[in-house]
């Protein structure tokens, strides 16, 4: 960002020698009312213009990370809803959604931060193709298995939406027709500041360095913001972190006590049945 503010600042001292050694500070002066509607009418429509494009990265950039929190969701869902599938078909669903974490987070994460196209990952691709295989060929035997199927069918379909969504996202980049006028932009109002004519020349240049800095600064985050994932300040992988196998060892463990607490209390339930009989 400070290479960017201080090119703003070069630029800005430049067009002050430019125009001065154009114009004589008479002639600036005698055309000051003029260029004064002009400055005032270039700033309001770039302004206008700046900040539409600067809240279209920011949604998009939001957007994203949402997409980046439901395709997480959708894969904790899987882990979850195949705990209540009998251990020989949750491992079946587990361990390919399992290579699907590792394959995003060590293949493709790094990948889409150096702005390179995911499809030169086929892990993270074969890994989903094999997730969704081991879900359509389970067969429910009963209501609740149906209703687990649905869930999963259901959360599948979310992650392949929200990944499509990432992925894409990666070369969703603003089009160079409006870099353009956002650059080119910048420059004339720049331009038309410095032809302006103000008696006290240092208090005029500071006050174009406010306005050249504050333009440079929205740029940097307009640029920062177009490449979602491109940075130190880039998407983080965070929301894939928390499905790591471990924490889903100790979801498998808490049905089983509370089956066999079932099975106890039904136990004494029969005996206090056959006592009352006897």
């Amino acid at each position: 960002m400070v290479g960017i503010v201080l090119l703003a600042f070069l630029i800005t001292f430049l067009a002050f020698k430019i125009f001065r050694w154009l114009f004589s500070a008479e002639e600036l002066e005698k055309f000051n009312d003029v260029t004064g509607i002009y400055v005032n009418m270039i700033g309001v429509l770039y302004g206008i213009f700046l900040a539409f494009i600067v809240i279209a990265i920011w949604e998009n950039y939001n957007h994203v990370k949402e997409n980046i929190n439901k395709e997480a969701d959708a894969l904790g869902n899987i882990f979850r809803d195949a705990n209540a599938l009998d251990d020989s078909i949750k491992a079946l669903v587990d361990t390919p959604a399992k290579q699907y974490i590792v394959a995003v987070k060590s293949n493709e994460w790094k990948l889409q931060k150096d702005g390179k196209d995911t499809a030169e990952s086929q892990d993270a691709i074969e890994a989903r193709a094999d997730l969704q295989e081991a879900i359509l060929d389970i067969s429910p035997n009963d209501e609740g298995e149906q209703v687990v199927y649905d869930h999963l069918i259901s959360s599948l379909n979310d992650l392949t939406v929200a990944r499509r969504m990432r992925v894409t996202s990666t070369n969703a980049e603003l089009p160079w027709i409006l870099w353009a006028l956002l650059i080119g932009g910048a420059l004339v109002l720049i331009f038309y500041i410095a032809c302006f004519y103000v008696p006290n020349r240092n208090f005029h240049m500071t006050l174009a360095f406010g306005v050249s800095g504050l333009i440079a600064v929205l740029l940097f985050i307009a640029i920062s913001l177009n490449y979602p994932f491109v940075g130190p300040d880039g998407l983080s992988k965070t929301p894939f972190d928390s499905l790591s196998p471990k924490n889903h060892k100790a979801h498998k463990e808490k049905p089983k006590k509370e089956t066999k607490a079932k099975e106890i209390k039904k136990d004494h339930r029969i005996k206090d049945s056959l006592k009352t009989a006897n």
